[in-house]
């Protein structure tokens, strides 16, 4: 690959067609339309520019990542045209970025906590879809589901979402613990997979290579989100590389939470020089760029 100086490569990325494998939706908006969405529907003033954007930001643990969707998309999402509203704003934003096609994970869960009506939400979604389809960008919509309720809601979730066109698959995400790894959900993925749905899993993000080695041994998981850890065992490294796993990996997201030191430490490089099969994803909020005092080691030296 012809090496670029950091600023040309960011020019022929944004120029070059592009896929996205790991994008969450109610993270996923433009910070503007976000602050003129919550001062419409509830006059609220929000910085223009948040404090989590700062270069030296870094989340104090998984919880309060979280707490950020509860306290800037959720109070959105629940308004009559939040779901819609949302999805238009990131399909402009993809096709702007030129992003060809999209795998855009979408939290069931948050519908029913905001008390909403699911098939309401879900025609909002396909409308967005096939407006993005008719611009030339292809969105697989993927449900989350949020692995720390458990293997029994996984599995009544994935049969109350499978009768509807609009669902491409399901991805098992949320906080990994040993007890949440994919293995406790064999039979749910099973479910899934024989209705020819994809599948994939959050895995080696917080819980090591063991959660890896588990949801690709157990479930035949062919996509791993994040799965940053793979690079701590040789043998999950040579089984990833057996089995032709892809990793969606998401270098600002590992930063901020802390999962990696930094975008220099990050695994991605060594992944793909062991031959790994490795992508480059947001995670959320697309304009979510590094600061211009680390920039991310690929830039400079090339993937591949």
């Amino acid at each position: 690959m012809v090496e670029l100086e950091p600023k040309r490569m960011l020019v022929a990325l944004a120029q070059m067609p592009k896929a996205e494998l790991h994008l969450h939706l109610e993270g996923a908006p433009s910070r503007r339309t976000l602050r003129e969405a919550l001062h419409r529907h509830h006059r609220w003033e929000l910085p223009q520019t948040p404090p989590f954007q700062a270069p030296d930001f870094r989340f104090a643990d998984f919880g309060e990542f979280k707490g950020c969707f509860s306290r800037y998309s959720n109070p959105w999402l629940q308004t009559k045209r939040g779901y819609a509203e949302l999805m238009e704003d990131v399909v402009e934003s993809l096709v702007e970025e030129r992003i060809r096609y999209v795998e855009l994970n979408f939290n069931v869960a948050t519908v029913d906590r905001l008390k909403l009506d699911l098939e309401t939400v879900l025609e909002q979604l396909a409308v967005s879809v096939t407006t993005a389809g008719d611009r030339g960008t292809i969105i697989r919509m993927i449900v989350g589901i949020d692995r720390a309720q458990g293997s029994e809601n996984a599995r009544l979730q994935v049969e109350r979402m499978l009768p509807y066109p609009v669902i491409s698959g399901f991805d098992l995400h949320g906080l990994e613990t040993p007890e949440t790894r994919a293995d406790r959900f064999q039979d749910t993925g099973a479910i899934a997979q024989e209705s020819g749905k994809k599948v994939k899993v959050h895995a080696g993000e917080m819980d090591g290579p063991a959660s890896i080695h588990a949801a690709v041994a157990t479930v035949g998981i062919a996509q791993i989100g994040h799965g940053t850890s793979a690079i701590e065992s040789p043998e999950v490294v040579n089984f990833l590389l057996e089995r032709g796993v892809v990793l969606e990996m998401c270098p600002t997201s590992n930063e901020r939470l802390g999962n990696v030191s930094s975008y220099q430490n990050h695994p991605i490089l060594a992944l793909d020089q062991a031959s790994v099969k490795v992508t480059v994803n947001s995670d959320v909020h697309k304009k979510v760029q590094p600061s211009p005092q680390a920039p991310l080691p690929f830039w400079e030296r090339g993937l591949g």
